[in-house]
């Protein structure tokens, strides 16, 4: 048997690009005009009766109980002043990963993801509306999972057989349809959900994340994430999956620090 440090190289995609570097370094390469920066809007709650209140967290208590995704992730309702607070459990910790909100002037809710230090409305409707577009996000505004729940809403709740067809292919069995690479990193590698969702200071940039390298027993793995932007790709940085004496740890790593699996496992081991 191999050691652990004994690796193979992953090919990734279009982001193969030397740091700081972009496409319009490059001749031919058309430059796409700077876009009017879209200010967040802000929300503001409205007042409602302690029945109304219950009956609200109730409402979103029986939406979230609907999603495969948030029971596995076991997200839980907490009501704090006139917002919802969907919390789950990391390392003993809970982290808030929505907010969502009666909204002022209307008879709608408001969901709210955190962006910087403050929140900002993402959509609005009935609870189980905006559940629903909580579930569905697969760029990372709030998770970035919206594949597995899919997927597991499809499958009833049953794990489905996920293959290798290539170094950074991976498909259904059964199917033969490609499937997402969170959806790998989780049916396929075992990485539990909250380190999938890891590092979600790059999710949170909806950076594209790929296969770069992993190691031959799949205990390290090293996913490389790059801007969706196809007039100025960049690397933002690498997401480092280790197993380790029992457990997973998913870190995020500077693309400055560690390029490398090794230089990822010593940067892991700083943090520890």
């Amino acid at each position: 048997m191999e050691a652990w440090w004994q690796r193979r190289v992953i090919m990734f995609g279009s982001c193969d690009l030397k740091r700081g570097e972009h496409a319009g370094q490059h001749e031919g390469v058309r430059l796409v005009p700077k876009k009017k920066t879209i200010v967040p809007e802000k929300v503001k709650s409205r007042s409602i009766t302690s029945v109304q209140r219950n009956a609200a967290l109730r409402r979103i208590q029986d939406s979230v109980a609907l999603s495969p995704l948030l029971t596995q992730l076991e997200v839980g309702v907490v009501q704090r002043g006139s917002h919802f607070y969907l919390e789950y459990d990391y390392a003993g910790v809970p982290l808030p990963v929505a907010r969502i909100t009666p909204m002022k002037g209307s008879p709608a809710f408001a969901l709210e993801s955190e962006a910087a230090d403050a929140w900002v409305l993402y959509g609005q409707g009935t609870p189980s509306r905006i559940v629903k577009l909580l579930c569905n996000d697969t760029l990372g505004t709030f998770h970035a999972l919206g594949s597995i729940d899919q997927t597991l809403r499809n499958a009833h709740g049953k794990i489905p057989e996920i293959v290798q067809t290539t170094p950074r292919t991976f498909v259904y069995k059964d199917t033969r349809l490609p499937c997402s690479l969170q959806e790998a990193l989780h049916f396929y590698y075992g990485i539990p959900l909250v380190v999938v969702m890891e590092p979600r200071a790059f999710y949170s940039q909806h950076a594209e994340p790929s296969l770069l390298e992993t190691s031959d027993d799949n205990c390290q793995i090293l996913v490389r994430f790059c801007s969706r932007n196809p007039a100025r790709p960049q690397i933002v940085g690498h997401g480092y999956y280790r197993y380790l004496d029992g457990d997973w740890y998913g870190i995020g790593v500077p693309p400055e620090i560690a390029n490398t699996l090794d230089e990822a496992e010593a940067y892991l081991m700083l943090s520890l």
